[in-house]
């Protein structure tokens, strides 16, 4: 996908201003629609009224943490199915496997760079994207 061409909805929870504007003007020059949030409380709230192609996740936040932040949305039958793709500063193993275990598809490490962020959310929404045509496919055949 060329740049500009992309096309989505994602939401980007962390509440740090930084972080939030760097990557928010990045993808929505990228072709994205962008909503955040800065904690995880907020998230779960807007995940389940804007339904995003795909979530970033911090993991470090106040109020909520975005492992319990993961737990829920994975939980909500209506949040199951969107990607999260967590972003830390965290680099122990044992937080990244957490992730995994939680749901979460990825993980960035912070530092962000807005190039590896976007190869990484193109990725993930094109993999969405061929298991949403195979589950298509699938049920129009055995119908």
């Amino acid at each position: 996908m060329a740049k500009g061409k992309l096309k989505g909805a994602l939401l980007i929870v962390d509440d740090g201003p930084e972080n939030l504007k760097l990557l928010c003007d990045y993808l929505r020059v990228s072709g994205f629609t962008v909503s955040v949030a800065d904690n995880g409380q907020d998230a779960l709230k807007q995940a389940v009224e804007l339904k995003p192609d795909l979530i970033l996740l911090d993991v470090v936040m106040p109020v909520m943490d975005g492992f319990e932040t993961c737990h829920y949305l994975k939980e909500n039958e209506q949040t199951k199915n969107i990607p999260v793709i967590f972003m830390t500063a965290l680099v122990n193993t044992a937080d990244k496997v957490k992730g995994f275990e939680l749901g979460a598809v990825d993980h960035i490490t912070k530092p962000l760079q807005p190039e590896e962020v976007l190869a990484r959310i193109t990725t993930h929404l094109t993999i969405q994207n061929l298991q949403k045509a195979s589950r298509n496919k699938l049920s129009s055949v055995t119908s």
